[in-house]
């Protein structure tokens, strides 16, 4: 929607004329169609009161004692704050030199003294319309500029949210694969030391049969938690599906051990201090990225899905005995 042009009644007029009889001629012609009409016989006067209140359009004569029309043009045009307001002279001044120097200054139309009135109503009809449509332009750029902006960062909420679990938090399968695979180009072109982890929650199942998925869903909520208080906010931590996590971490020495008690730490003090009804168990697999050999992620992942069964069956005959 467009802001509707001003009506006269809204529109505020500068004149400035040392020559009180052009001041009250003009006058007359602009405020016999409603303008809002300001008289000024003095430049600088007439500069700190635009200063003050800006009007929308400025009638300059040239010849002025102390301070003429082509210098108060140019201060104008220096300034900020009334660069934009548009300056039409009036002046007896009829060479061809003198109006290519108003407009060089930045005026926008000329009218010759002695001046008729029709002509000035269309001349300065003419500037306002153009001031207003160039004004209704910026705001058009200014909203269709928000509205970019606005429709960039719910696209980006979306991606975002697109990659995100519901249910965690955490990435989703599609977010992990997207990061860990431009970290993995970073390593291998640095030569920088990762290591992908595959974890997977122990007896997840049997909890879903007894007490139910609700409950289920607290496990693993639970499990990503602890797995986030035990790997750094820099790596890459998803749920990869169901009960199964897995991390990408960039530029840390690999010891699986280290991993393992620092992870069990936590668990031991989850299940001590919780008021859960279950005990909570996550058993993993680490495996070291090949990045020599242009090892691929989906290798790098079945390598420690194999290991974190291997660790599964470990905990599984220890707890028989």
């Amino acid at each position: 929607m467009t802001t509707p042009l001003k009506s006269a009644t809204q529109t505020n007029i500068l004149i400035v004329d040392d020559t009180p009889d052009n001041l009250r001629l003009l006058t007359k012609i602009l405020e016999s169609q409603g303008y809002i009409v300001r008289k000024s016989l003095n430049g600088r006067m007439a500069l700190q009161g635009v200063q003050r209140d800006p009007p929308n359009l400025i009638l300059l004569d040239i010849n002025m004692p102390d301070m003429n029309g082509y210098e108060m043009c140019q201060k104008l045009k220096e300034s900020e704050t009334t660069a934009q307001i548009p300056v039409i002279f009036v002046s007896a001044l009829e060479r061809l030199e003198d109006k290519v120097r108003a407009f060089e200054l930045g005026g926008v139309d000329y009218i010759t003294k002695p001046f008729q009135e029709q002509e000035v109503l269309v001349r300065v009809k003419n500037q306002l319309l153009i001031q207003q449509q160039h004004q209704q332009l910026i705001e058009q750029n200014q909203r269709l500029e928000r509205e970019i902006q606005e429709r960039l960062k719910a696209e980006a909420e979306v991606r975002q949210l697109s990659l995100r679990d519901e249910l965690t938090g955490l990435y989703n399968r599609r977010g992990f694969f997207l990061l860990a695979q431009q970290q993995l180009k970073t390593a291998q072109r640095t030569k920088n030391k990762c290591c992908l982890i595959f974890a997977d929650l122990d007896g997840l199942k049997k909890i879903n049969d007894t007490l139910g998925h609700e409950l289920g869903d607290k496990v693993i909520v639970d499990a990503a938690q602890i797995l986030r208080q035990t790997f750094r906010d820099a790596d890459i931590l998803a749920r990869f599906g169901g009960d199964e996590f897995t991390l990408f971490l960039l530029g840390e020495e690999i010891h699986s051990q280290d991993f393992k008690t620092r992870l069990q730490t936590n668990i031991d003090f989850f299940n001590q201090n919780s008021q859960r009804v279950y005990k909570l168990s996550i058993s993993i697999g680490i495996q070291p990225c090949d990045i020599n050999n242009n090892c691929s992620l989906e290798e790098s992942i079945a390598k420690a899905d194999k290991l974190m069964y291997e660790h599964k069956h470990t905990k599984y005959i220890s707890n028989l005995h």
